[in-house]
């Protein structure tokens, strides 16, 4: 699993159904991590900061090696 924190912008958006403009640093090198290990291209977002209790979450619960970005 990979977990990152991000923020949301208000740049317009011409599109339908769930979407988002985000800032996320360093995306280049999440973006290499994610090809390089088989990950599918989805994503969830949420309003707060939560990468940080989802990776402990993910490591506790379901003893998953996470990847905090």
């Amino acid at each position: 699993a990979y977990c990152g924190d991000g923020d949301f912008t208000d740049d317009p958006l011409d599109t339908f159904g769930s979407r988002a403009v985000v800032h996320v640093p360093e995306l280049q090198k999440l973006l290499k991590y994610i090809c390089r290990n088989g990950f599918e291209h989805h994503a969830a977002m949420a309003a707060a900061p939560s990468a940080g209790i989802l990776a402990e979450a993910f490591e506790t619960y379901f003893g998953w090696d996470v990847y905090r970005h």
